[in-house]
């Protein structure tokens, strides 16, 4: 009997992401416009979106977590590189890797755990 396997795919995600339902404004060039974060990491996440962004475009990204009672938002703002990018029904969804280190996305990150 010969077995066959299936090649293996190598796992290029350098830290778990999280998954959440945020706000997030993302820059191109010089305008900002609305997206939904629907999972997150310290290197980066994966964006639902009105808009096809270019792979390897540079894009800015500005979070907010929600108010809750008796505490002030947390925003952290960071750069980051598009990835990948496909459309999903009327939407798209955009894989963004973070460029530099941002300390408020890891207080972001443990807000959201």
């Amino acid at each position: 009997m010969t077995q066959h396997s299936s090649p293996r795919r190598e796992n290029r995600r350098l830290t778990a992401r999280r998954a959440c339902l945020l706000t997030v404004r993302y820059k191109v060039g010089d305008q900002w416009h609305p997206a939904t974060v629907l999972d997150l990491s310290a290197s980066g996440c994966r964006l639902r979106l009105g808009q096809d962004l270019m792979r390897d475009s540079l894009v800015g990204l500005l979070f907010e977590t929600p108010l809750r009672d008796g505490s002030t938002a947390m925003n952290a703002e960071v750069g980051g590189v598009v990835s990948w990018s496909r459309r999903e029904g009327l939407s798209h969804q955009v894989g963004i890797q973070f460029i530099g280190d941002a300390p408020a996305l890891q207080d972001l990150l443990i807000a959201l755990a």
